[in-house]
């Protein structure tokens, strides 16, 4: 009896002794699922702990690439405008206590395309980006979304899109605009390394590589200290900065210390927006004025961003803090919701004042910038375009218009795919074509013509019937390819019976 107590009495002490362990080195965030940061090895990177990922600082001619290892080690980075890497190289250092890596890309021709490479031991990680736009530049296309928290898997289907719509359009690898809350817990390590720089989620960190990435302070990043040790962008204070990019210039707010007219940010504010000669403003926060529940409309941006919005002619707030997809219209300023980016899903209420559309789901926001309008649209994961509006800009402010006329040429990935057995396919065209869309198998034999006719300028959605009378196509691999003026796209599709 004596004997049976003694060991259940020890089996508790070993069991407290380990939760108290897991306890403290989750509290200073060195512990990864159950094991120390210091001993998790994995399959791909052997010395990495967050790979290689890209910030702008604002400087049109520079791009900033950042990594952490493991331990500490000597890295080398490669560089050029192919993946000879032969415009540059050089060895870094660490800095920091937690072998943290960053080199800066200088000397860079504008809008040009550049590859790098990191080796760090036995890991090499590769990606690209386009150096800014010259300063002159009239068209600029960019992302914007945000809320990733607590689920990378769903983060990452988000990047996934975002992946596929730059290899439809490269043109798009330009930047990412975050509107915050990154992670869970940003105190804690262990949420960085778990949430947003896991290496099982590829999507996401192959975005990285590929976008920098521009994020305004959400309330979830805590104190901000492992926020600024990850994103040390250029702050004027606090959290609070801007940059130009192209033809747009860029505001990111600080809600989290006092913006109130007569502040010190408020004043700095007001001031950039009056001082920036960009045709277009905008301006990135966390917590939107006009959203349509869960957490409140914020007062704060009603009372003291909006009018400056309204005198500065900005034409849309980039907000988040509700996790889905929502747009408001205000005086001639959009106030854009888009916290759909990871974290779980809230149920949007259409009925909140000055909401126009809103969408629960996981989606991300395509901006273009073509001289005098703005063409915005927001799609789900799935593919499927789930708001879309244009702005006008004259000499006497901004005109919005719901009626968009897509400034390229664009075939979007079908939906649903896989398929059994009708799918549908969207396509673009800037202006009145004769289009075709016809489909092929693996062996390239046409089994079926969608379109052979001149379509209207504007977007068109085509139904698919693998198991009509006409196909009655077997299970397999097709392609569908768009012409449409000197225009081709070919995308493949999966029927699955």
């Amino acid at each position: 009896m004596i004997t049976y107590f003694s060991r259940i009495s020890k089996s508790k002490y070993v069991i407290l002794i380990f939760i108290a362990v897991s306890f403290i080195s989750l509290l200073t965030g060195e512990i990864l699922h159950g094991y120390p940061l210091s001993k998790v090895k994995s399959a791909q990177w052997t010395n990495t702990r967050k790979a290689p990922y890209l910030i702008y600082n604002g400087n049109a001619n520079q791009m900033e690439v950042h990594w952490q290892l493991t331990s500490t080690k000597t890295c080398t980075i490669e560089w050029g405008t192919d993946t000879s890497y032969s415009d540059g190289s050089a060895n870094t250092a660490e800095y920091g206590s937690s072998h943290q890596h960053k080199y800066v890309i200088d000397n860079l021709t504008p809008g040009a395309k550049y590859y790098y490479k990191v080796i760090a031991g036995s890991d090499a990680h590769t990606g690209s980006f386009y150096s800014a736009p010259d300063t002159s530049a009239t068209q600029l296309k960019f992302f914007a979304y945000g809320d990733t928290r607590s689920h990378p898997e769903d983060h990452d289907k988000v990047a996934r899109g975002i992946l596929s719509e730059i290899n439809s359009n490269p043109d798009f690898q330009t930047l990412v605009l975050s509107v915050g809350d990154l992670v869970s817990d940003g105190e804690q390590e262990y949420y960085w390394d778990d949430e947003f720089f896991n290496e099982s989620y590829s999507h996401i960190n192959q975005m990285f590589a590929e976008l920098p990435y521009q994020s305004a302070r959400g309330n979830h990043e805590g104190n901000c200290i492992l926020f600024n040790k990850y994103f040390p962008y250029p702050y004027v204070n606090f959290h609070y900065w801007s940059f130009d990019y192209g033809p747009a210039h860029f505001v990111v707010i600080d809600q989290y210390i006092n913006y109130s007219t007569g502040s010190a940010q408020y004043n700095w504010i007001d001031n950039d927006l009056a001082a920036s000669s960009k045709p277009w403003k905008f301006i990135l926060l966390h917590e939107p004025g006009w959203t349509a529940g869960g957490h409140s409309n914020n007062q704060d941006v009603q009372n003291y961003i909006q009018p400056l919005c309204v005198k500065y002619h900005v034409p849309i707030v980039f907000g988040g803090h509700n996790h889905y997809y929502a747009r408001a219209d205000v005086n001639g300023v959009t106030h854009i919701t888009t916290g759909g980016g990871g974290a779980p899903l809230y149920n949007p209420d259409p009925s909140y004042p000055n909401i126009v559309v809103t969408a629960k789901s996981h989606h991300y926001c395509k901006i273009v910038l073509d001289n005098n309008m703005l063409y915005f649209s927001a799609y789900n994961v799935g593919g499927t375009l789930i708001d879309t509006f244009s702005v006008e800009r004259n000499p006497s402010g901004l005109i919005s218009n719901n009626e968009v006329h897509p400034a390229e040429f664009y075939l979007k990935q079908n939906f649903p795919n896989p398929f059994n057995p009708q799918t549908s396919i969207e396509f673009s065209i800037p202006q009145n074509e004769f289009v075709t869309l016809k489909i092929n198998d693996v062996l390239g034999r046409e089994v079926a013509t969608l379109v052979n006719s001149k379509q209207s300028q504007g977007k068109h959605s085509v139904q698919f019937n693998a198991g009509s009378a006409i196909c009655g196509l077997p299970s397999g691999i097709y392609f569908y390819t768009l012409r449409a003026g000197g225009y081709i796209a070919t995308k493949k599709m999966i029927l699955m019976k």
